[in-house]
């Protein structure tokens, strides 16, 4: 299988350079023209439109926002997007049994990334069933342009599960000139990556294959504390087209096959993921905001994803389940400036369908093998059908040069869940060219998953109540202050979370179901992020949060008060840099009896290495949890499961090759 991925992508890259075509586009700056900017210039270059639809300074957008282009990659010693995100206030990391990260947002847990929206071009990524996105090996860094990250409610412009904010991945801008890039990485655990890259001003084409065993130690522990005996081999394969056949219109398809292991299951079997997405979108801009804009997707995506499971002793199939699904939609924008207001207004279309969702079990842990085995559907209504007609209305209005008020709200009706009114009021006001403060109060929904409203219960006779749409609503006050070669900004935010959906046991304890929490959960804290350049050659970043999270009956589990991270990053000669990163989290409580996965405070630390050894020819190398910090994270099955370890030591050298035709 793998042969024949690598021959598909080889074949794939090579028609694709066969088919490249010409066009003008305006050069980017090189590095030398950053390097002598200060850090105040810097910051006033980056431009952030995801909080508002609109071209702003990413220090004066509405609300919580972050971003980093793929000149900082490097800088941070990062090589997934995960690893990225560690780096940002307010945001938690935590291992997930079947080998997912899952992203908590000020203090919104739940097993699965379905309480933020990802979007890649403008396109929604998850997959249906679990309401998950995974932002590892399955979307290479190689091939992104530009990530946008929001904290907090966002719902008014992003509809449903933009709960706790967006992440928003631009991928790589077409060149003015015809270019290739060639990587090659190397690391521990028998992991090798390669990506292949051809760009134009017209067309590009990307593909890249990783293959690895999961690094994770060998004496891990099954869910249930018992010994894991499961492969550790994955594989990710990307292919990615894009091209611009007119001035506006943008048209991609994007295609992954990604394997992976699900490691922390009992001894008696192995079990895998594999999952192919295609993503076909176009994408249409047009106009000016002066003279009217005009910004409009249109999407299809086809996700085929398996979960099986092997008898470790037969190598007989012991379980097999479908979640496939089919996805599409469509958004229309238009903004157009009115003196001192600039107005955006659209509506969209989102269309989701649940195909394949049967499963035939053989094998049980507990029973040995089923005679006759047990089939049935993961759903109490197979191949149904949820369509969201949306429409929104924003007003951004500049009051005077320093303040602006920003106002919107978006009407969401759900086939499945009815009518949704989410809304946003923000004002940030900028006394002078150092200083700016802010202030926000939205709302959002995320609505149930297929697994939390349709799940099919296994061995008992109990209809589970149907799970409301989770609410929330946010206050957020923000101030932030710039130096020539520092800035500091700080952020408090207070979030109300209504009809939390709870894993709750069925009364015979034979099967969980989901149920909404008829008590109010409380989360309140404080975010502070520290830029400074010590001197030419030698830059901080310090991010800090504090989290409460309260409820009516006490204090949620799972999550640290205290998380923070540090990264140093040295210049010792103009091509070449060192860096040093810290990322720490207090102790988190868990409600399991085991001793020994205790989720207590950790320190990583990482190691690395970057530069440029001739003008095509860069490197960066690292040593990740340099000190290999034993780390448990909770975040596997909530209740009384065993706790997953993260990952140990690993070292890796990437390599870069660029050129132009």
């Amino acid at each position: 299988m793998i042969k024949h991925r690598a021959h598909f992508i080889s074949a794939t890259c090579a028609a694709a350079l066969c088919v490249a075509s010409a066009a003008a586009q305006a050069g980017e700056l090189d590095e030398a023209d950053f390097t002598s900017l200060s850090l105040k210039e810097l910051v006033s270059l980056e431009v952030f439109t995801s909080a508002s639809l609109l071209p702003t300074q990413t220090s004066k957008a509405p609300g919580t926002a972050y971003t980093f282009s793929r000149k900082e990659f490097d800088q941070f010693g990062v090589r997934t997007l995960d690893d990225l995100m560690a780096f940002i206030p307010g945001l938690q990391l935590n291992q997930y049994r079947k080998r997912h990260r899952s992203i908590w947002a000020r203090g919104l847990l739940d097993r699965y990334n379905d309480k933020m929206v990802l979007m890649v071009d403008g396109v929604r990524m998850r997959s249906l069933y679990y309401g998950h996105f995974s932002l590892g090996d399955n979307l290479p860094l190689e091939n992104i342009e530009k990530v946008e990250v929001i904290l907090g409610p966002a719902s008014s412009l992003y509809g449903a599960n933009a709960f706790g904010g967006l992440i928003s991945i631009t991928t790589r801008a077409f060149s003015a000139t015809p270019e290739y890039t060639l990587t090659g990485e190397l690391a521990d655990h028998q992991r090798r990556k390669g990506t292949l890259s051809y760009n134009s001003p017209a067309f590009q084409a990307f593909a890249s294959y990783t293959e690895q065993d999961a690094p994770f130690s060998s004496d891990r522990q099954s869910f249930i504390g018992t010994d894991v005996l499961q492969p550790l081999d994955e594989d990710f394969s990307n292919i990615m087209l894009k091209g611009q056949p007119m001035p506006g219109l943008t048209l991609s398809l994007n295609y992954s096959d990604n394997s992976t292991p699900f490691l922390f299951i009992p001894s008696s079997q192995d079990a895998f993921v594999d999952e192919q997405l295609l993503t076909v979108a176009a994408n249409y801009e047009q106009g000016t905001l002066d003279t009217g804009r005009l910004e409009s997707t249109l999407y299809f995506q086809r996700d085929r994803i398996k979960e099986y499971e092997i008898e470790q002793n037969s190598r007989a199939l012991g379980y097999i389940e479908h979640q496939n699904a089919t996805k599409a939609g469509a958004s229309l924008t238009g903004l157009k400036r009115y003196g001192d207001h600039t107005l955006a207004a659209g509506v969209s279309w989102q269309h989701e369908q649940a195909d394949a969702t049967d499963f035939k079990r053989f094998f049980h842990y507990r029973d040995g093998f089923l005679d006759p085995a047990r089939t049935g559907n993961l759903l109490s209504q197979p191949g149904i059908t949820n369509n969201d007609y949306a429409l929104f209305a924003q007003d951004v209005w500049d009051i005077s040069p320093e303040l602006n008020l920003t106002l919107g709200g978006r009407y969401d009706d759900f086939d499945q869940f009815g009518g949704y009114f989410n809304y946003r009021a923000a004002l940030v006001f900028t006394p002078d060219t150092r200083q700016t403060l802010k202030a926000q109060y939205g709302t959002a929904i995320r609505t149930p998953t297929l697994r939390e409203y349709l799940k099919v219960m296994e061995g008992t006779s109990f209809v589970p109540p149907v799970a409301d749409a989770e609410e929330i609503r946010s206050l957020e006050l923000g101030y932030a202050y710039q130096w020539d070669e520092a800035n500091l900004s700080l952020n408090l935010f207070r979030s109300q979370l209504d009809n939390f959906i709870l894993e709750t046991p069925t009364p015979d304890v034979a099967d969980e179901y989901f149920s909404n929490r008829d008590e109010r959960c409380t989360m309140y804290g404080a975010e502070a992020l520290f830029n400074t350049r010590l001197s030419d050659r030698l830059n901080l970043r310090l991010g800090l949060a504090y989290l409460q999270a309260d409820t009516t009956h006490g204090e949620l589990p799972y999550l640290a008060t205290w998380s923070s991270s540090l990264k140093l990053d040295y210049r010792y000669r103009p091509e070449h840099g060192l860096g040093l990163s810290l990322l720490h989290n207090s102790s988190r409580d868990d409600t399991n009896s085991f001793i020994e996965d205790n989720a207590d405070g950790f320190v990583v630390t990482n190691l690395y290495a970057f530069g440029q050894i001739n003008p095509g020819l860069s490197y960066t190398a690292g040593i990740d949890n340099l000190f290999d910090e034993q780390v448990f994270d909770p975040a596997a099955d909530f209740g009384t499961q065993y706790n997953n370890e993260r990952s140990e030591r690993v070292i890796w050298l990437r390599l870069s090759w660029s050129g132009d035709f």
